[in-house]
């Protein structure tokens, strides 16, 4: 599964905030690592390296926080830094069946 980029943008809430998840699908000594950054849009941000003992694991932890995120109305987006224009909106890309 290819890393995939959430946000979750309520201005009348003053929320702005970001989720991404990566799976590197490789093993390294240790096991299959799921790196997660998430936080609010222009702040400072929080990094969470998990690591599994199999590929499978990796991928259902992937999966069901996928489906947190989906819970919580966060959309999957084009990261910031591939947009045409910083004011340019968001282009929903839809959730891939998980």
């Amino acid at each position: 599964m290819p890393s995939v980029y959430l946000e979750k943008v309520m201005p009348e809430n003053n929320m702005k905030r970001f989720y991404f998840i990566s799976d590197e699908h490789q093993y390294t000594f240790t096991g299959y690592p799921v790196t997660i950054i998430f936080g609010r849009i222009f702040e400072r941000a929080t990094f969470v390296t998990k690591i599994f003992p199999s590929e499978s694991m990796a991928t259902r932890y992937l999966r069901k926080q996928l489906r947190i995120r989906h819970r919580h109305n966060y959309s999957v987006v084009r990261p910031r830094y591939l947009r045409d224009r910083q004011d340019s909106k968001p282009v929903q890309l839809g959730l891939f069946p998980f």
